[in-house]
């Protein structure tokens, strides 16, 4: 006799999406390790008593029970708090880049899809976020990480198309293509390049190669910023055919906090 009693099981895991479901409970999507994708819902979570609470809210580090239910929708029956990250959802600004981090991982994810080195950078960046000050490459270096890890960097040490070394110089980079592209080959496609100066090339291999020790101490124009931001989000973009929908908001939060009084 088969039992109909649920299978549960216990996960790390991080709060990357969530919603409100119901009169009471709260919709979550799961980012974990081993687990991929996970989304269950956390029933009379948003009750003012309720165990669960603020543990199933956004960015939350936490462990799960999870009791699987008979489609891909579990519930959650027991949350411990792993982290709090305070300074992460402090302020706007760093609650705005923690939630595109969260997207950008959660695009790169399955139900059901192992991939410890996603979490494992998603958490440690996370962290990073949580006790430092907000620096205009902490995107910059995640994307390029999480490109790495799952096999998706563009080509920055050739030319994509003749495979020939690029001389130092200014070159152009073709999303549609994935990497910087020479002289002799950029006019051989109509897709449409961006451009791609010297020190913007410097700055994007040395983030492929460097940790965010290595990365932090930089000091960039702001054109610098402005093209890589530019190479990496339509690379992103083309790597997933879908633009990241939080980019938007956290760019209008920086904007708004750059702007003059």
């Amino acid at each position: 006799m088969v039992s109909s009693r649920p299978r549960t099981y216990s996960v790390e895991a991080v709060v990357v999406r969530a919603s409100d479901f119901g009169e009471a409970d709260r919709l979550v999507t799961l980012l974990t390790p081993f687990r991929g994708l996970v989304r269950a819902v956390a029933r009379g979570a948003r009750k003012q008593k309720s165990r669960l609470g603020g543990n199933v809210d956004l960015l939350r580090h936490i462990k799960v029970s999870i009791a699987e239910g008979r489609s891909s929708l579990h519930s959650v029956s027991q949350v411990e708090s792993l982290s709090t990250l305070r300074g992460l959802h402090s302020g706007l600004e760093k609650m705005s880049t923690g939630l595109y981090l969260a997207e950008i991982t959660e695009r790169f994810s399955v139900e059901g899809g192992s991939n410890p080195a996603l979490f494992n950078q998603l958490i440690y960046m996370l962290q990073v976020l949580d006790v430092e000050p907000l620096h205009p490459l902490m995107a910059r270096w995640f994307e390029v990480q999480v490109l790495r890890i799952n096999g998706f960097l563009p080509e920055i040490g050739v030319c994509v198309d003749c495979g020939d070394a690029l001389e130092p110089a200014d070159h152009v980079f073709s999303p549609v293509r994935g990497g910087l592209v020479c002289p002799e080959c950029r006019a051989s496609e109509s897709d449409v390049l961006l451009s791609a100066s010297l020190n913007t090339i410097k700055l994007l291999r040395h983030m492929v190669r460097a940790q965010w020790d290595g990365v932090r101490q930089l000091e960039c124009s702001e054109d610098e910023l402005r093209q890589v931001a530019r190479v990496l989000r339509e690379h992103m973009h083309f790597v997933l055919d879908r633009n990241v929908r939080s980019s938007a908001f956290m760019d209008e939060v920086t904007r708004w906090r750059s702007a003059p009084n």
